[in-house]
């Protein structure tokens, strides 16, 4: 009897030791499951984000992109359930139709104090009513359909400030390699682009894991 209950017991720890093998397994497969070079581009050179203690995250966009009109909801979405301790800004790249112009307006927009309330409007103008927004007229006839001055929005358009803002984003884009639209950056050492994480929509997962390896880091 001594000897069955011993068998028991060594048969117990056994399966202990067999369970806690698996969950350890089981975590490190959770932890490994996105891989540097093939779900995300570590970048050479990391860029300097604010002192603020605060994990920085980048969504690299154009207007006229459909892919970025589409994406725009859940990018919404996912914004809205990132953490206190993450700061998300948008950077609009400068290649692609009509990249440099779209970067002045929403820039633009950005020093007028009116682009949370048109950011929106503009990916609808340009994809759904078949507004291009290509030229400066057309941009000042769109914001003054807005209620913004069309004299303000031309000097804010033409503004010192707003080039300085638009040579920055092209240096972010150098710095972070974008070469797509949607695509992201994380921390200002990470790039995912939805051909890498495996959809657009892929890459809110990718980046979630990213910004959990900062946290614990």
């Amino acid at each position: 009897m001594r000897g069955l209950d011993h068998h028991r017991i060594a048969a117990f720890v056994v399966g202990l030791l067999m369970c806690a093998l698996s969950t350890s397994s089981f975590a490190q497969g959770l932890v490994s499951r996105y891989v540097e070079g093939e779900h995300y581009q570590a970048i050479e050179a990391p860029v300097a984000t604010p002192d603020d203690d605060r994990i920085h995250v980048v969504e690299f966009f154009l207007y006229s992109c459909p892919h970025c009109y589409h994406l725009e909801p859940e990018v919404e979405a996912w914004r809205e359930q990132l953490g206190d301790d993450v700061a998300f800004s948008r950077v609009p790249v400068l290649f692609g139709n009509g990249g440099q112009k779209y970067a002045r307006l929403y820039y633009a927009a950005q020093r007028l104090g009116v682009l949370d309330e048109v950011h929106a409007d503009i990916f609808r103008a340009i994809h759904e009513q078949g507004r291009r927004l290509l030229s400066q007229s057309d941009m000042r006839a769109f914001m003054v359909d807005h209620g913004v001055d069309g004299k303000r929005f031309d000097a804010a358009f033409d503004s010192d400030a707003v080039r300085e803002k638009v040579a920055a984003a092209g240096e972010m884009m150098r710095a972070f390699n974008v070469t797509a639209t949607p695509s992201l950056g994380v921390a200002g050492q990470y790039w995912i682009s939805g051909r890498s994480a495996g959809s657009n929509e892929a890459m809110f997962d990718v980046a979630d894991y990213l910004i959990r390896r900062q946290r614990e880091e």
